[in-house]
């Protein structure tokens, strides 16, 4: 046993790690390691969900293997991932909520030692919902400033965040600029008019245990704080609550169940509960589902109104590029290049695709041409003539051979 580790290149802990994973996936999960013997799904991911199903029976890690193997080495890993762990809290979710409350007890905020460069870092782990909440102020902050580069923006922005005052004049600032032209300039006017006579004060109105005390008043900072005071008045406090928006996707089943699984965009698989807590110590507007039959009609404009863009990204989530991962910051591609004196209604959401910035680039001007057959099917081909197609079963290399040419014409 030594031996064979040692010609693998492995130590002796992690040869008998290996093994273990090995024999879990020729036992208990056998329609994966099937693939892997036909080459169809390389050893790593494999070996990777049997680590993740370590923990389950005999028979649950079967059902894994039954939700998974129809489409593994036909979408990328993250997906296969995902796809594992929203099975293994839909078969274990007691195990699954255990586990979440263990990792509730390990999140923290620390900070580091002041380095070479007189700079000092900040660390936390959070929920990922507080996390994304916690980012995204940070981004609102650092887009009120003006000066340095983004990364410089955002470090003066998370700088802000113990400085109440300053990040509610950024942001009243920012949404309510109209307080800020002169207003408080002229409010300061408005108390302090020139041919005011000055006030005297009889020693009657005095109050006996201070007549015999000198009156000091401080008429600036009255002054200021009656200006200010007109200020609030005007200020719309609407404007200055934070809001968030969580996007869940979940089935009519786990809707209706007690525990059910639901997907959350850039956290992942997660218990039905789970969001239901992150979501408990907020005001709740919940957003009707959009009806994705219901499409909105088309426009002649080559810009995207926000309406058909929640449409094409409800309907597809994610990149349809072959064997792309991106969820997030994504382009959306007319299919049919937009003519400027072309027919009307070009911009329509049949005609919209997801793609990331790179893999739009790729498209409009590396080479790359795509047609769509199907309302669920893309059809890619490469500078160097590769086909593939991409549908919700993952991504299939056809090729450059004939048969993929002919499929690539009729499409």
């Amino acid at each position: 046993m030594v031996e064979l580790f040692a010609k693998l290149g492995k130590s002796t802990g992690s040869g008998m790690l290996f093994l273990g994973d090995v024999l879990d996936l020729r036992h208990r999960l056998p329609l994966l390691w099937a693939k892997v013997m036909r080459c169809e799904l390389e050893e790593w991911q494999a070996l990777r969900v049997a680590r993740m199903t370590h923990r389950l029976s005999q028979d649950q890690a079967g059902e894994v293997d039954r939700a998974v193997a129809w489409f593994a080495g036909t979408q990328p890993p993250g997906k296969l991932f995902d796809a594992v762990e929203a099975t293994i809290l839909r078969i274990d979710g007691d195990r699954a909520r255990a586990e979440y409350e263990e990792r509730r007890r390990q999140v923290g905020v620390w900070k580091s030692q002041t380095d070479d460069n007189g700079l000092k870092g900040v660390f936390g782990r959070l929920e990922p919902l507080a996390a994304e909440r916690l980012y995204a102020r940070v981004q609102e902050l650092a887009d009120c400033l003006s000066e340095g580069t983004a990364d410089e923006r955002r470090a003066e922005a998370f700088g802000l965040l113990g400085d109440a005052a300053a990040i509610t004049r950024l942001r009243a600032k920012r949404r309510q600029p109209e307080l800020f032209d002169d207003e408080l300039a002229e409010a300061v006017a408005a108390l302090t008019p020139d041919d005011e006579p000055e006030l005297t004060i009889e020693e009657s109105d005095v109050h006996p245990a201070l007549r015999d005390r000198p009156i000091q008043v401080d008429v600036e900072s009255a002054i200021f704080e009656a200006a200010v005071q007109r200020l609030v008045e005007k200020l719309d406090p609407r404007l200055l609550v934070p809001t968030s928006t969580v996007v869940v996707h979940i089935s009519a089943e786990d809707l209706s169940q007690g525990e059910g699984v639901c997907r959350v965009p850039e956290v992942g698989p997660t218990l039905k509960s789970v969001v239901g807590e992150w979501l408990g110590h907020d005001r709740v507007v919940v957003r009707p589902v959009i009806d994705l039959n219901d499409a909105p009609p088309p426009v002649d404009d080559y810009e995207i109104p926000d309406r058909h863009r929640d449409q094409a990204m409800l309907r597809c989530p994610g990149s349809v590029f072959p064997w792309s991962t991106a969820t997030r910051n994504l382009d959306l591609d007319h299919t049919d290049p937009y003519r400027r004196n072309g027919p009307p209604g070009q911009t329509r959401v049949e005609k919209l695709i997801p793609l990331s910035r790179t893999e739009h680039r790729a498209v409009t001007h590396g080479g790359w041409r795509r047609r769509k057959p199907d309302p669920t099917t893309m059809i890619f081909r490469s500078p160097h003539g590769h086909v593939f197609l991409t549908n919700r079963t993952g991504t299939h290399d056809l090729g450059a051979g004939p048969v993929a040419h002919a499929l690539w014409a009729a499409s």
